[in-house]
């Protein structure tokens, strides 16, 4: 795990600096955990198993202000897809809790500008707001100028055009998070899952949606249970309108205030008419009444909705279903936690392990850091956080050393609460040789009904005999269902 903060207290005081210090092709996950500051910003994620996590959601900020009519070397406009404040081209990355906005302004002023342009597969979004005018968030393949412009950061060319694109696979899921723009704000060829988000409407009116989903796709955008709101007069607000003649965009079970126009969708003036591949199901709200809806506009029956699910359509050839996450299991301690943590990742197949391991470090400065803080932020229902403290709580140095019976207990006690708190499982490792603290941490186990696993000696020695056998003996205590003590 890697923390981002301006002010220098982190590993980087950029994101892309973090992105950049991440090795190309590599299949370890790796977190990216953002102070609460505002990031001003371009940032593009070209990396695999990649998790940004912000400290605060309104709070943590990623900013820029590029639009359709900036110029390029040449002189000519940039265009839409040059404008973006957030690339990902990545595949299994995951940003969570933080802002990403394009403060270039209305784009009857500047054109289109970009927050989010999602262009890998796998892609996860949770409790993020997504801020700009026109053309907020586009989900899509990415093109040969975009690959150029990107130099020396290498992204794969996508398709020439995203206008008239070939069938395109890659699929991204939203949850709890809030778009919003004006014109065309969620557009795009990809397959998209909106679940529990809020597509906030300016005032300035215009469409929620442009999709313009491939011929041969069999789904499109879907939103279920999301709100659709905003600022702009009753009636202003269209839920799409179809970008090519194949556009799939479908509402269920999503509540509409009066913003939202009675039409519901809208042809393309002069380009795609709606057709019954856009459709509603079961709205709530002030626009449930679908009577004087488009008339092309498809009305699902409850059979038909009950087809359209997160595994139905994002699933794929390889049965992707983001709700049903890989637990992580975070490893917090000092240097003979890290020497032992390689061998586990490699053999916890069911499992991702990130190690937030500080040589010299005890439990009181690994809270006094905030690093508990951090890991808590990542932690979710169903990991675990294991904890193996005690060697440099002995130290005499008042800023480092706790006292076994006394301090010490009440720091393992946060550990054990932070996990909690998230619905994660706390571990706690006692190594032997550390005397009263081994004790001490067994007593709390005991207490506390947590699982303690003895340590092992040597294992520190990453790659060793000891640190295998110490892996293997954390992974057969993880896999058994009972809690237990030492």
């Amino acid at each position: 795990m890697y923390i981002i903060a301006r002010d220098g207290s982190g590993d980087f005081t950029s994101i892309q600096a973090a992105i950049d210090a991440i090795p190309m092709g590599s299949r370890e996950p790796t977190i990216l955990l953002l102070r609460m500051d505002e990031y001003h910003e371009r940032v593009i994620v070209n990396k695999d198993n990649v998790r940004i996590v912000g400290e605060a959601r309104d709070r943590t900020v990623i900013t820029h202000s590029g639009c359709a009519k900036d110029l390029d070397a040449e002189g000519k406009e940039k265009g839409t897809f040059l404008s973006y404040t957030l690339l990902v081209t990545g595949t299994n990355v995951e940003v969570e809790n933080l802002t990403v906005r394009n403060d270039a302004g209305d784009g009857r002023d500047v054109g289109q500008a970009v927050a989010v342009y999602a262009a890998g597969d796998r892609g996860v979004w949770r409790n993020v707001r997504m801020i700009a005018s026109q053309d907020t968030l586009f989900c899509g393949p990415t093109m040969p100028k975009v690959a150029r412009d990107a130099l020396p950061r290498l992204i794969p060319d996508g398709v020439p055009s995203v206008g008239d694109c070939p069938l395109t696979l890659g699929r991204q899921y939203f949850e709890d998070c809030l778009i919003q723009g004006d014109v065309d704000f969620i557009f795009g060829p990809y397959r998209c899952w909106f679940e529990r988000c809020t597509l906030f409407m300016n005032q300035r009116g215009g469409f929620y949606t442009a999709a313009n989903t491939p011929e041969q796709a069999a789904y499109g955008l879907v939103f279920h249970r999301c709100r659709l709101t905003g600022e702009c007069g009753a009636g202003m607000a269209h839920l799409g309108r179809p970008w090519r003649p194949f556009a799939r965009t479908v509402f269920l079970a999503c509540d509409m205030d009066e913003c939202v126009s009675p039409e519901g969708f809208q042809d393309w003036q002069g380009g795609a008419p709606v057709t019954e591949r856009c459709g509603e199901w079961g709205t709530t709200g002030a626009r449930a009444d679908q009577s004087t809806r488009h008339p092309a506009q498809k009305r699902l029956t409850g059979e038909e909705a009950a087809l359209l699910t997160v595994g139905s359509v994002l699933g794929g050839f390889d049965h992707w279903h983001p709700q049903q996450r890989t637990p992580t299991w975070f490893l917090c301690g000092d240097e003979r936690v890290a020497g032992w943590a390689q061998a586990l990742g490699a053999l916890a197949e069911d499992a991702f392990v990130q190690t937030d391991c500080a040589p010299q470090g005890s439990s009181k400065t690994f809270v006094g850091t905030m690093r508990l803080n951090f890991a808590e932020l990542c932690l979710r229902p169903g990991d675990r956080l294991l904890v193996g403290f005690g060697r440099h709580d002995a130290s005499a140095d008042p800023g480092v050393g706790t006292d076994a019976r006394i301090t010490f207990p009440g720091y393992v006690g946060m550990f054990i609460d932070a996990a909690r708190r998230q619905g994660a499982e706390p571990v706690l490792i006692a190594h032997p040789e550390d005397g009263d603290f081994a004790a001490s941490l067994r007593e709390v186990a005991e207490a506390r009904g947590v699982r303690c696993i003895e340590g092992e000696p040597g294992a520190e020695v990453p790659l060793s005999a000891a640190a295998l056998r110490m892996a293997r003996r954390v992974l057969e205590t993880l896999r058994e269902g009972a809690v237990r003590g030492c």
